[in-house]
């Protein structure tokens, strides 16, 4: 497998996140705090070694200006970093975006308990095989999220110990962790995937499996 390094980055905080707002398939723009803390993000990232092989994207309006943020005056300041690498082109892939919530869309939370207080505790009780009204099961997140890597891992087949870097989202970086590490789904909410926070999976060849040398971190080890 030449896929060896996956480098998942949540998308910085949105306009909505502030006031609780469902945003799943909604489209919104960084808020200024998101802005600020990719920026910090990008300066980890420009002082590591790191020379990814692919740059993949959720299409989301906010996942396309993080990567932005993050591409911006891209320049590792390493000097293991090789003289003729230069960043790939982000390639954008609607496998990676977030979960569909359907009719709760645009509402906020503290809406969707007050409205819809009966779908939601029955879709909490069963939130990987159930959808929100109009929306998606995570299964179906999970599975476009397998897909996606299936695909990725196929396109560097040809490149020894390739590194990705994926600006996605909490839902499908969740699935992607879970399918990783062997986990099942239901552990997907175990744990806290930040906004502008970075998850180091490696792929260790002598042992055929994935590694998590990092999960929801803002530093590289």
């Amino acid at each position: 497998m030449a896929l060896s390094s996956l480098y998942l980055i949540r998308h910085g905080h949105t306009e909505w996140h502030a006031t609780g707002g469902v945003a799943g398939s909604s489209d919104i723009a960084l808020a200024d705090e998101g802005r600020v803390a990719i920026g910090r993000l990008a300066q980890v990232l420009n002082e590591s070694a790191l020379e990814p092989q692919a740059w993949y994207c959720s299409p989301m309006l906010r996942t396309r200006q993080s990567s932005a943020l993050l591409r911006e005056g891209w320049q590792p300041s390493s000097g293991d970093v090789a003289a003729d690498w230069t960043l790939p082109e982000p390639s954008l892939d609607k496998r990676l975006v977030e979960l569909d919530f359907g009719d709760w869309e645009g509402m906020t939370w503290a809406e969707v308990h007050e409205k819809h207080g009966d779908l939601m505790k029955a879709w909490a009780e069963d939130w990987l095989h159930r959808a929100p009204p109009g929306g998606e099961r995570f299964s179906e997140q999970a599975d476009r999220c397998r897909r996606w890597l299936a695909d990725a891992s196929d396109a560097l087949a040809g490149v020894d110990a390739a590194a990705a870097v994926v600006v996605s989202h909490g839902g499908s970086i969740r699935a992607l962790l879970c399918q990783c590490l062997g986990w099942s789904l239901q552990r997907a909410m175990n744990f806290r995937i930040d906004p502008a926070s970075l998850t180091h999976l490696q792929y260790s060849h002598a042992d055929a499996r994935w590694l998590a040398r990092g999960i929801n971190v803002r530093r590289l080890p």
